[in-house]
């Protein structure tokens, strides 16, 4: 499979010319429908004002008889300048200017009623073969619309070009910590110090993004970290919130938001790249 891009073009008054340096890539999920064109065009007429991501990424209907978009992308603006995609409060856009925004479509999590599946706006989801049930919930959900094998790959192509282009390693970000959701707390670390340094090794960081500093003080970097050991990598990130460089999720920057959540075929995409 070719990468291939369509265009639907939001007019200039839904995203800023300006121009800044790309470090990130961020995905997302559209919370709504299968049609990638119907997403632009709620941005179009939004009076939010000016937020939309680069890139939509089709999925198929949540009936799973309308195959017509499904793994399509589609560009809505140039992915040079930029738009609010990530909503953090009082950052006056800091991370959404220095970052390229993708939406995969996908209604996100689903309600288990009986033996039926219920979107957040209360609609009936009927194509059960599309549905995922993670092994441990995340952000309190279980069950999630899933990411299409079509959307997956189509991403897996679109990260890779945007990386190539924009000089983005691909590798840091949710790759470094996904590989760390195994890890676990050695046993007979007795001290502070003894902590600090492993969370160190193993590349945990604080409450402020940084490293922790090795002082033997348990102090809230610490602690951070020590709670950050075990946790999903598509949980708060302080390192991403800090404008650490790499590929990331909307996830990792708002305690809030469900988009993206972890399929397992998104992080063997990740891990893949």
């Amino acid at each position: 499979m070719a990468l291939e891009i369509r265009e639907k073009l939001l007019s200039e008054r839904n995203y800023y010319l300006e121009k800044y340096p790309k470090t990130n890539i961020f995905l997302h999920h559209t919370a709504g429908a299968h049609h990638p064109v119907y997403t632009i065009l709620g941005w179009e007429g939004d009076a939010r004002g000016r937020v939309a991501t680069a890139f939509v990424v089709g999925n198929k209907s949540s009936d799973g008889l309308d195959l017509r978009y499904d793994g399509k992308i589609y560009r809505c603006f140039d992915e040079t300048r930029w738009a609010y995609h990530l909503g953090i409060p009082d950052s006056g856009g800091r991370l959404d200017k220095t970052s390229i925004g993708i939406e995969i479509c996908s209604f996100g999590y689903l309600r288990k009623a009986g033996n039926k599946y219920y979107t957040y706006v209360n609609t009936e989801f009927t194509d059960k073969s599309a549905i995922t049930h993670l092994d441990k919930p995340f952000r309190a959900y279980d069950y999630y619309h899933s990411y299409s094998d079509a959307q997956l790959e189509s991403v897996r192509l679109l990260v890779i070009d945007l990386g190539r282009r924009f000089n983005i390693d691909l590798k840091k970000g949710l790759q470094e910590w996904i590989k760390k959701e195994s890890l676990k707390l050695p046993t007979g670390l007795n001290t502070t110090l003894k902590k600090q340094l492993w969370l160190r090794e193993k590349g945990f960081v604080g409450l402020d993004g940084r490293l922790i500093a090795a002082d033997g003080v348990m102090g809230v970097n610490t602690q951070y970290a020590l709670d950050s050991v075990g946790k999903s990598a598509f949980e708060f990130n302080s390192a991403c919130f800090n404008g650490a460089a790499g590929l990331w999720t909307h996830t990792n920057v708002r305690t809030d938001k469900f988009d993206c959540f972890p399929q397992a075929g998104l992080k063997q995409v990740i891990l893949s790249l």
